[in-house]
């Protein structure tokens, strides 16, 4: 994805924040405060390294992956997918089996076998199989829903509640596929949407997240 395409899809995400369409903030309570964040970081430091004798010493950056996985789970956002690369975009296609013209409610994302997490906290409403999907999990986030298909396996079942970055599933090719991937889609109020924007500002979002904790972590020193 162009530098250009990222910047024209904030713009679109920024509208629709601005309109209330995606007021992760508001629903989610997804970020936390800088002061929060720091203050925490140091209390979860502190706490891992009061259990260590006088004879060991200790290192900030043995510690450091630690807090900061921790903490990323605390913000209730996640991609659906460790590395992203969109195979086929939302919006109208060249069927791949019939060659037609047709919607492509969702995303395509590469995959191998991996781990499928849901964006955000949620409740699972179907975790079943359908011809065209194959195994699937869908889960409602308030007024958003996101859909996880053509997987392997599920990991989760109806009516469960799950976790930002919970794993709910495991890539596959089942269903109405050509070869492995992550069909990913979203709603919101109803309303199929393009989830790419909604993937940047998450992205960004965990990128920012991972610097104020690297920044915090690196400052303090427990030898003081």
């Amino acid at each position: 994805m162009n530098i250009k395409r990222k910047k024209n899809c904030k713009k679109i995400f920024l509208f629709f924040l601005l309109a209330g369409n995606l007021s992760a903030l508001a629903q989610f309570n997804t970020l936390w405060p800088k002061e929060k964040i720091k203050e925490d970081v140091v209390n979860e430091v502190i706490e891992e390294t009061q259990s260590v004798t006088p004879k060991q010493t200790v290192k900030i950056e043995e510690d450091k992956r630690y807090v900061i996985d921790g903490m990323m789970k605390r913000q209730n956002l996640a991609l659906p997918i460790d590395e992203l690369k969109i195979n086929s975009k939302f919006g109208y296609r060249s069927d791949p089996f019939t060659g037609k013209r047709t919607f492509h409610r969702g995303i395509d994302l590469d995959a191998d076998f991996n781990y499928v997490y849901s964006i955000m906290p949620g409740k699972v409403i179907k975790s079943g199989k359908n011809k065209t999907l194959g195994e699937f999990v869908q889960v409602e986030h308030g007024e958003f829903m996101t859909t996880y298909g053509h997987l392997f396996q599920r990991l989760v079942r109806g009516k469960e509640a799950v976790e930002a970055g919970q794993a709910i599933g495991i890539s596959g090719s089942s269903g109405r596929s050509t070869g492995e991937h992550l069909h990913f889609q979203m709603s919101h109020n109803g309303k199929i949407i393009d989830p790419v924007p909604v993937l940047i500002y998450i992205s960004y979002i965990m990128q920012e997240t991972k610097k104020e904790l690297e920044n915090a972590i690196s400052s303090f020193n427990i030898n003081k």
